[in-house]
């Protein structure tokens, strides 16, 4: 860090040495008292109480009437009033994690002395942001899937499942936030980072019975959160109360009650699938009224299965069967609180280990049993902090955090990675890798209030440091243009596999040698300022700006190591990103009486760049990890007999071909020097309304995202080490990304034995790559016309809906989970699926085609023009489709026995995707769609009709959800719950 700008460290430092946020884990409260004739009442002494711990807040009304009390944690309060001459008035409100509510407080003469209490539902929404928040109430009651609290954003408008962009998160919840690809977001954890730095995506997951409250803001949140282009998710995790409580339950799932995929050949191939979870909670006083624990644990032990694909030679055919996939996970959080109105301090540690077999992420529809993985998770976490308030007007809170993360990932065999049109087999070349994460944090926030003014400042230091331990390309990958070969090409007078054709294989030039790269760090800094002004009683404003800047996302400290082949492409002195300004602003204005609000708001928004960027810089330099791409045998075929000579490469010995440039492979990467981070233009506006007890809120956003990566080869080098030329390819911040979105929701709260809520969203998202920030993978068709990749992203759906709802019969509780959507699009990809059709823009199946005969008129025209560069493409079958709609219920049904006063006994049965509707869905961003998308020949003879018919494009491979995630095949979960 000796290059990084003094002035960006002492603006920070100031920022933090003074006061010092939460990262919006708490709540916020406002309001004005008044009397019967709308006269501002100045100087009522107000008070808050939390129920559960009897904490207590006081304030006195300015001369306008107004108080304010920032920082409050979640939870339900009391609140009253007083003032000499008027009758006291009381109510109780719920306030939610990142929420700002208000309050009108109208007192009466104490002509007459009585106390007023106000019922139900008289405070008001004033946030600006686009969010949704979920109480522990409603997540207990939730059937999910996996018990995975990331899930619960699923259930707010504008997000939605993303496809695995990286072996490390095959078992992880993904989530993509207004369109965007799951890298970036910002999961905070009681106001703690709790995202990967190295290749992006969430980290730590926890007990569900740890989660207090659940916010997800899509957009237009405050000045105080970062790191986002997309969504912030907050979590409040549960701390102890005056009253000794805790909880214990089990779920339990067996192969015997679920059904089986469809797309299994073999029926009698039944998955070996069992899963038990256990999970408890116990918290309470240790001090009453002052001193507060709180702890949970979850084990999760899984024999589960991953489908497969076998290649049958005699078949010719590619059968789909199961394989092992293993899994255990603990979840462990212990948390301490303690203090009261002036000072209050939380530390919490929280863990997981977790070591499970998976599919790796593959770059076709399917893999072999070989294309898994073994891997491990090790997180560990605490968090520290202090929040006092030592005026009535000022709240200060201050956090300090540490936690590591360590994944080691393996294949389950050794063997080069062969890459068919239509399966992966052999291990993945990604594998073996280790990757190791330490993050240090301290967080600042402070709050003053001013009049109308509540004036929010602070900041952030993270250091992130990072290891990499990598033997990707090690075994080597070989690149086959077909899935059986076709015709005797080595003159043995048999055919089968040593007569595939191949095109390009590619490995390390150092196959015993792992790469190591250690201090792949960065330092993240960041100050924000944020004005909430209440202009008028009904008129709420947010002015904000925040700053923020990485020392090495860029690789700035290792310009000096770059190969000096490739200093001819550097084009300009390498810079850091310093001019990352976010302003936010957003306004709230309560209509009417009747409670309707219309909001909106710009915002501009910065992503976080991975660590994984500054790595592939590091590591594919043309001398750290050389990687040889090698001519196939298909380079050195007799075009008049169709063999190929002894000497040729063959699937014994493939990887014995002559040097070609960097076809296929990633070439030399460089760092632009004028790298930035992506960043999002957000747009909404809303309105919101309370109807009879109903909660209706609608959004439209627009987002317009700029300087997102990609990766562009800019030239040819001759790479002595590898001794042929090499590609150079140019990551830089070339990429755009768009959003357009109607979020509506209906919510009810559970009142009078029922509740419910429904999210709808009609949207659709565009961009340049199926990844948004790693170009591993075959870069833009024409590197000079980045416009020609501009299409809809892998994971758009146009139309979602979510339906949740809780009721009770006669004692019987029943809740259910109702999820709808669109189909996803899927690119279509060339015979030899190296490339889509290059004609065509990205992921066209599904968009700009619609049906088999749409394409096959296309396909009739290309062909008649002559193809693509000569090469005809063959034509597909009537029943070829191109994506799948997603319909999946879920429902619980439980009936709680009191055993005394003060023990529950609550047996449950839940049940996934009760109607067993077939989801099709793939896994991978290559192709999410879960339908074959190669136009694999059925011929590879360009003499027989099928060389122009592709039989299994379109075809159904991989349902959502596996064997029992979200949307899988119809399973059943026996559960008992106990609270005491």
């Amino acid at each position: 860090m000796n290059a990084f700008p003094r002035a960006a460290i002492t603006v920070m430092f100031c920022l933090i040495a003074g006061p010092v946020a939460a990262q919006s884990a708490a709540a916020t409260l406002i309001g004005r008292i008044v009397d019967q004739q709308s006269a501002a009442v100045p100087g009522a002494t107000i008070t808050v109480r939390q129920e559960s711990t009897s904490t207590t807040w006081s304030a006195t009304s300015d001369g306008e009437g107004r108080f304010t009390f920032p920082m409050l944690s979640p939870g339900r309060y009391d609140f009253e009033a007083t003032l000499a001459a008027f009758n006291p008035w009381r109510t109780s409100l719920t306030l939610e994690v990142g929420q700002q509510r208000a309050l009108d407080v109208v007192l009466s003469p104490a002509t007459v002395r009585v106390d007023v209490v106000v019922t139900g539902e008289i405070d008001r929404p004033v946030s600006t942001a686009v969010d949704g928040v979920l109480s522990s109430g409603r997540i207990e009651s939730l059937p999910l899937n996996g018990r995975n609290f990331l899930e619960l954003a699923f259930l707010i408008p504008g997000n939605n499942p993303t496809p695995v962009f990286d072996p490390t998160k095959t078992n992880s919840v993904l989530i993509s936030s207004a369109g965007q690809m799951g890298r970036g977001g910002n999961v905070n954890i009681d106001g703690q980072d709790n995202n990967d730095d190295v290749v992006g995506g969430p980290l730590l997951n926890l007990p569900i019975d740890a989660v207090q409250e659940f916010q997800i803001a899509t957009s237009r949140y405050g000045a105080d959160i970062g790191r986002s282009a997309s969504s912030v998710i907050n979590v409040v995790t549960r701390s102890g109360t005056n009253a000794t409580r805790g909880t214990a339950a089990i779920f339990a799932r067996d192969d015997a009650w679920q059904a089986l995929p469809p797309t299994l050949d073999n029926p009698d191939d039944a998955p070996p699938f069992d899963r038990q979870q256990v999970s408890g909670a116990l918290g309470g006083p240790l001090r009453r009224d002052h001193l507060f624990w709180f702890a949970s644990g979850e084990y999760r032990d899984q024999d589960g299965g991953v489908l497969v694909g076998t290649r049958n030679i005699s078949t010719r055919t590619i059968s789909r069967g199961f394989a092992p996939a293993p899994l255990s996970d603990g979840l462990w959080s212990l948390r301490l609180d303690s203090g009261g109105a002036a000072n209050r301090f939380m530390a919490r540690y929280a863990g997981e280990w977790a070591t499970d077999t998976a599919a790796s992420a593959v770059e076709r529809a399917i893999g072999s049993a070989s294309q898994r993985q073994d891997g491990m998770n090790r997180y560990n976490s605490v968090l520290a902090s202090w929040t006092s308030a030592p005026r009535g007007n000022f709240v200060n809170s201050l956090n300090g955090s540490v936690s590591t993360f360590l994944n080691e990932t393996l294949p389950v065999t050794t063997a080069p990675q062969q890459t068919f049109p239509s399966i992966v087999d052999g291990a993945s070349f990604r594998m073996p890798q280790e990757t190791l994460q330490t993050r240090v944090q301290i967080t600042d926030s402070a709050t003053l209030v001013r009049g109308a003014h509540s004036l929010r400042f602070g900041g952030e230091v993270q250091r992130v440091d990072a290891e990499f331990r990598l033997g990707v390309f090690q075994q080597g990958r070989i690149e086959y243009v077909e899935d059986f070969a076709t015709f005797d090409h080595n003159g043995d007078g048999v055919i089968n596999d040593n007569d595939l054709l191949f095109s390009v294989t590619l490995r390390s030039g150092k196959p015993d040698q792992a790469l190591i790269q250690p201090d792949a760090d960065n330092t993240h800094i960041a100050g924000f300022i944020q004005d909430d002004w209440a202009v008028a009683n009904r008129l709420q404003l947010n002015l904000g700006l925040r700053y923020e800047v990485d020392s090495e996302v860029n690789n700035q400290s290792r310009v000096d190591e770059l190969n000096p082949i490739v200093l001819p492409f550097v084009t300009d002195e390498r810079q850091r990103d310093l001019n990352n300004f976010g302003p936010r602003v957003g306004f709230a204005w309560t209509a009417n009486d009747r409670g309707l609000v219309v909001r909106g708001g710009y915002g501009l928004y910065y992503d976080r760049i991975v660590l994984q960027i500054q790595s592939l810089e590091r590591g594919l330099d043309g001398r750290a990890l050389p990687i040889e791409v090698r001519a196939g045998n298909v380079f050195f075929l007799d075009p008049a007999t169709g063999r190929f000579p002894p000497f040729a490469p063959s699937t014994a010995n493939p990887f014995s071909g002559f040097v070609l440039p960097g076809a296929g492979a990633s070439g030399i990467n460089i760092i632009d020097p004028h790298l930035q981070n992506p960043s999002v233009h957000e747009f909404h506006v809303g309105v919101e309304q309370d109807i009879a007890g109903l909660h209706a809120r609608a959004d439209v956003m627009h987002n317009q995202g700029i300087h997102f990566l990609i990766g562009r080869t800019v030239g040819e080098v001759y790479n002595p080490v590898v001794g042929g030329p090499d590609r150079v390819v140019n990551i830089e911040s070339s990429a755009k990304t768009q959003y357009d979105g109607l979020l509506l929701s209906l919510d009810r709260p559970f009142s009078k034995g029922y509740g419910f809520r429904v999210g709808y969203t009609l949207a659709k998202a565009y961009n340049y790559a199926n990844d948004d920030q790693i170009p591993f993978l075959n870069g833009p068709i024409d590197p000079n016309d980045l416009g020609k990749e501009w299409g809809p992203t892998p994971n758009d759906r146009r139309h979602r809906l979510t339906l949740t709802g809780q009721t009770i019969v006669s004692n019987v509780n029943i809740s259910a989970l109702w999820t709808i959507s669109s189909g996803v699009p899927m690119d279509i990809m060339m015979p030899d699926a190296q490339s889509r059709i290059p004609v065509l823009q990205r992921n066209a199946g599904g968009r700009q085609f619609h049906t088999a005969a749409e394409l096959n008129t296309y396909l009739a025209d290309l062909n008649a023009g002559g193809g693509v560069d000569g090469v005809l493409l063959p034509l597909v079958t009537d029943s070829a489709r191109f994506n799948d709609s997603f319909n999946s219920l879920d429902i619980r049904v439980s009936r709680p026995f009191s055993i005394n006063q003060r023990i529950r006994v609550e047996p449950m049965l839940e049940v996934f995707n009760l109607f067993n509707v077939t989801n099709i869905l793939g896994i991978s961003n290559v192709n999410y769609s879960g339908y074959s998308n190669v136009l694999v020949r059925d011929s590879e003879d360009p003499t027989s009709a099928g060389y122009l018919r592709s039989s299994r494009f379109g075809q159904p491979v991989t349902t959502a959800g596996g064997v029992f995630g979200s949307g899988g095949p119809r399973a059943m979960q026996l559960a008992a719950r106990v609270t005491f």
